[in-house]
C-alpha cells in the first residue's frame, strides 16, 4: 500500500545522471584525442573512469564535490592527465567543459519514470525532491525536466546550506508536506545519504540498485526495501 507522502532523490534516482556521464566522458576523451594525438582517447577515458571512480567512492569528496561540481571534475580530469606526464590545467578545463555541454545535452530520466511520476501523483500522493548538490545545477535540473509539475516540494542542499544525511532536511520536508515519518517513503540510490538519512528519522526506505549490483558485502546500513526498477515502487 503506497504511503501519504514519497522523499525522492534527484541524480541516478529520477535522472540517470551516472549512465550520461559515462558517455560524456567518453564523448570529451575523443575530442580531446583528436587534438592531442599522443594520448590515445581510450586510454584516456579508462584513466578517468578509474579516477572519478576513486574520487566518488569518499563520502567527503562526494559531499563537498558536488557543491562545486566544475572544480570536482578538473581535479579528476587533471589528476588523469597527470598519469600521462602532461600537467596542464588549461587542457583538464577543456575536457570537462566538453564533458559538461555534452552531459547536459543528453542528461534524461530513468524509462518510466515521468509515467510512475503521473500516476503517484493522480493517486494523489505527496511527493517531494531531496537533493544535494550546488543550488544553480540542481534548480535548473527541476526548471529543465518541469519536475514542478509533479513535486510539491524541491529541497536542494546548496540552496539551504544543509541536505542529506542531516535529520533537518527530512525534518523540514516532513513540516512542509504535513506528514510524519511513519506516513513517508525515502527513495534513493545513495545509501548513506539517501538510506540511512531517512531512516534514522522512522523513515520507510527505498534503496534503488538499477544496476542489480546488490548491496555492499558487510554494508552497515540495510534499506527497509531494493527495487531494479521504479516501476515496482507501485506493487509494494
Amino acid at each position: 500500500m503506497l504511503p501519504k507522502a514519497i522523499f525522492f532523490d534527484l541524480d541516478d534516482t529520477l535522472l540517470a545522471e551516472d549512465f550520461y556521464s559515462e558517455h560524456a566522458w567518453q564523448k570529451s576523451c575523443e575530442l580531446f584525442a583528436d587534438k592531442n594525438q599522443s594520448i590515445q582517447y581510450h586510454d584516456l577515458f579508462n584513466t578517468i573512469n578509474e579516477v572519478r571512480r576513486w574520487y566518488w567512492d569518499d563520502t567527503k569528496r562526494r559531499k563537498e564535490g558536488s557543491l562545486n561540481l566544475a572544480q570536482a571534475r578538473t581535479s579528476i580530469a587533471s589528476m588523469s592527465l597527470n598519469r600521462f606526464g602532461c600537467d596542464n590545467r588549461e587542457l583538464a578545463e577543456g575536457i570537462v567543459a566538453d564533458y559538461t555541454r555534452l552531459k547536459d545535452e543528453l542528461l534524461d530520466f530513468f524509462p518510466d519514470v515521468e509515467l510512475i511520476l503521473k500516476e503517484l501523483v493522480n493517486q494523489r500522493i505527496k511527493l517531494a525532491i531531496l537533493t544535494n548538490g550546488n543550488g544553480a545545477s540542481q534548480r535548473a535540473k527541476v526548471n529543465r525536466f518541469r519536475l514542478e509539475k509533479y513535486f510539491g516540494v524541491c529541497l536542494i542542499e546548496g540552496e539551504l546550506g544543509y541536505g542529506k544525511p542531516e535529520p533537518k532536511i527530512f525534518e523540514l520536508a516532513l513540516k512542509s508536506m504535513h506528514v510524519t515519518a511513519e506516513q513517508t517513503w525515502m527513495v534513493g540510490n545513495d545509501l548513506y545519504f539517501d538510506i540511512g538519512g531517512a531512516q534514522r528519522l522512522g523513515i520507510y526506505s527505498i534503496w534503488c540498485d538499477y544496476g542489480k549490483k546488490g548491496l555492499p558485502e558487510g554494508s552497515p546500513i540495510v534499506p527497509d526495501k531494493i527495487i531494479n526498477n521504479i516501476t515496482e515502487l507501485l506493487s509494494l
